[in-house]
């Protein structure tokens, strides 16, 4: 977490499997906010930020969903987290009931990962309450049966080359007033599928949007 500390400077992290020693990450620096993930796969990620990272399919509620049993919440997010979907994996957000009310200030989908947005059957959207980066090299499915998804200002949503997005009705983007609630400007459509193509939609901090892409 921001202003923790762990080892020092130089400290070496070494994953062992059977007695062979696998992958090593050396650190770089002895304060947080930092996350170093060692993974089912064998191998480690890391981050200057706290990171929650999916590796077992299910809800972002569950525990049992991240590694180390690390699921975020508003008393651990309240410096602001990052969200990590690795390779084979879908994450829900069912659980939620439509609205993220904490810090999240990241969340990135891997190739061959899936993020389900919203809950199967409400017509209420889905609310971003914070400004958040979505990056999207995996696949990124609208669940709900009605409603936008509401970005404030501040947020990007990045399709990659390979990414998707789909939503079995057509699906807009609402940039809306943290502080009323409000919408700011036009809709931005996404419609049912975009694939095969990058996507881009920038917010600025006052709202106004910039999208690119197919």
């Amino acid at each position: 977490l921001s202003g923790g500390g762990f080892g020092a400077k130089g400290t070496a992290l070494k994953i062992v499997q059977g007695g062979v020693a696998g992958a090593s990450f050396t650190l770089t620096s002895a304060t947080g906010p930092f996350t170093c993930g060692m993974l089912p796969d064998g191998s480690i990620e890391t981050y200057d930020s706290v990171t929650a990272i999916a590796i077992n399919s299910g809800d972002f509620t569950a525990a049992g969903t991240f590694l180390g049993g690390f699921a975020p919440s508003a008393d651990i997010c309240s410096g602001g987290c990052g969200i990590e979907v690795i390779s084979g994996v879908t994450l829900s957000t069912a659980g939620l009931n439509g609205a993220l009310n904490f810090d999240i200030t990241s969340i990135t989908v891997a190739t061959g990962a899936t993020f389900q947005l919203g809950t199967p059957g409400a017509s209420t959207g889905f609310k971003f309450s914070s400004a958040v980066t979505l990056s999207i090299s995996g696949h990124m499915s609208f669940v709900g049966s009605g409603g936008y998804i509401r970005l404030p200002p501040g947020s990007d949503f990045n399709i990659t080359a390979g990414g998707a997005f789909s939503s079995a009705i057509s699906v807009s983007i609402e940039i809306f007033d943290l502080l009323t609630g409000l919408a700011i400007g036009p809709l931005q459509t996404l419609g049912t599928l975009i694939s095969g193509g990058t996507f881009t939609l920038s917010v600025s901090a006052s709202g106004s949007a910039t999208a690119a892409g197919t």
